[in-house]
Order: structure tokens, then C-alpha cells, then sequence
């Protein structure tokens, strides 16, 4: 688990355990977590490329349509997440915005 990962500091383990506490389906603002944790987001971004890197956290990002901008999906686990999850995770969030944009 990441806990005991030594590719991990105390921050980053402290950061997974506030992302992890929440909902499951909490949608993750490296703000808020800043906010929460009294640290800057640009720390927060440097522990998320460091948890990507390692493989706790991956990340989709979708058009919103043309001039629109793009949304951020991150998925975040205790393990590392494998690419047959990913994949898994990938398909029921592209289910699941299908089911928003038809009503």
C-alpha cells in the first residue's frame, strides 16, 4: 500500500490520506486540498506528478467542445493502479459522461 511505499514522503502519504478519506466518488480540487492542508497548490501539483509517477494516481482529460476548455478526471487508489484498471476505470467514465450528455 502507499503507506509503506518508499518511493513516498510524509507529505505525499498525508495528501493520499486526505483524498482517500472522502467519497468515493469526490471529485479531487488540488485547491481544496491545499486549502485543507495549509500548503500552496504549486506543492500540491508536484505531490500529484509525484503519485502519477509512481502509479496511485492516473489522469483523463476531455474536451468540453470546441472553445470550451478541458475537464480533469483523477483516479486515485491505495494500490497502484495497473493499466487493465485503468482501462476499466477509462470505460465507465466515458459510460458514464455518455449517460450525462443523453439525459
Amino acid at each position: 500500500s502507499f503507506i509503506n511505499d518508499p518511493a513516498l514522503d510524509f507529505t505525499a502519504v498525508g495528501i493520499m490520506m486526505v483524498i482517500l478519506a472522502n467519497h468515493p466518488n469526490w471529485q479531487v480540487y488540488p485547491e481544496e486540498i491545499a486549502k485543507r492542508k495549509g500548503v500552496s497548490r504549486n506543492t500540491v501539483d508536484s505531490y500529484f506528478k509525484t503519485l502519477e509517477k509512481v502509479g496511485y494516481l492516473r489522469v483523463v482529460k476531455k474536451g468540453l467542445g470546441r472553445g470550451r476548455g478541458v475537464q480533469t478526471f483523477r483516479f486515485f487508489s491505495d494500490e497502484k493502479i495497473t493499466d487493465f484498471q485503468f482501462d476499466i476505470m477509462k470505460q465507465r467514465l466515458n459510460e458514464s459522461l455518455a449517460k450525462l450528455s443523453t439525459g
